[in-house]
């Protein structure tokens, strides 16, 4: 049984042990960059740079351990962006073929219309799958290049690596985590197709700390929380970014796609907006609970719990 098996649950593992699995994953993206392969290297390369922020706000800026997480965040920031451009085009990708079939569906007789829009999709996904050739290519390109520089810099990650997170380690992150998320949410008194995606990014690091803590309940839940958010609000962006690309002076002859796409991307919108209206009225819940239960949240009288709930009627 390997260290992967014998720590098989994320909230038992050591970062040593994401280390492991990410070194892994590197060497097998490395030679083939496939779907699966590309989104697991890239939510652990996520999980551990969450992590290792999340550590570093505690630490001497020039201690030996700092200066490894700081290594560690700088490659493994060029990397994501290397995955990313991968990631992202998989999953229009993989829009669109879903798309397609729903047009195209089990009826004997399929409207001219239907068909005609179909084809539309087709071209653009042929146009994103040899994209998704060059960038492939690229990805490795990358990876080789770095190959060294990553491993090195995961082995001195290793060394200033923390013990195991358990219960005690959740209690304390919860009422942090729930302060960070009221701060965010601060920041946006009202959701818009301007700011709604760069919410999805800055609340991605509280998700990812709070799973690596999710044998405490109130982090497990919180997770919960910012993954429901992050899901709806990344369903709006995809449709959305297809339908600009559909837009391209191009390929104008593609309206009937555009036409879906941006309807898509509509609806999507409105229920992303839903969605976190109600994440926002769950999370001010928990901040409740949990400033009853402790002290460690209570700045000022019932303050993160106030932020979210405030900004959840200026929401709502």
């Amino acid at each position: 049984m390997n260290q992967r098996e014998r720590s098989g649950d994320r909230e038992l593992q050591t970062t040593g042990d994401r280390l492991l699995d990410w070194r892994e994953l590197v060497e097998r993206c490395g030679r083939k960059p496939t779907k699966k392969r590309v989104h697991a290297l890239r939510v652990a390369t996520l999980r551990i740079q969450a992590e290792v922020e999340d550590e570093l706000s505690e630490l001497p800026r020039a201690s030996h351990e700092a200066q490894a997480m700081v290594r560690f965040g700088k490659l493994a920031e060029k990397l994501r962006d290397a995955l990313g451009s991968v990631r992202e085009l998989d999953v229009w990708i993989g829009k669109l073929e879903g798309l397609r079939e729903s047009l195209s569906g089990s009826a004997p007789y399929v409207p001219r219309s239907s068909r005609e829009t179909s084809r539309q999709l087709e071209r653009l996904e042929r146009r994103l799958t040899k994209k998704r050739e060059r960038a492939g290519t690229k990805l490795v390109g990358a990876i080789e290049k770095r190959r060294d520089d990553l491993m090195a810099a995961a082995h001195h990650l290793e060394k200033a690596a923390s013990d195991p997170v358990n219960e005690g380690d959740g209690e304390q992150q919860a009422p942090k985590l729930l302060k960070e998320f009221a701060g965010i949410v601060a920041e946006f008194p009202v959701f818009d197709e301007e700011n709604l995606h760069e919410f999805r990014k800055r609340i991605k690091k509280i998700r990812y700390v709070a799973e690596i803590h999710s044998v405490n309940s109130v982090c497990g839940r919180i997770a919960e929380q910012m993954k429901t958010a992050q899901a709806a609000i990344g369903e709006w962006h995809d449709w959305q970014v297809l339908a600009r690309i559909a837009s391209d002076g191009k390929h104008a002859k593609d309206a009937d796609a555009l036409e879906l796409l941006s309807s898509l991307a509509a609806e999507a919108f409105e229920t992303a907006v839903a969605t976190c209206h109600g994440v926002l009225q769950r999370m001010g819940d928990l901040g409740q609970q949990v400033e009853g239960g402790s002290g460690s949240m209570r700045k000022g009288p019932g303050r993160s719990e106030s932020m979210m709930t405030v900004a959840a009627r200026k929401l709502a």
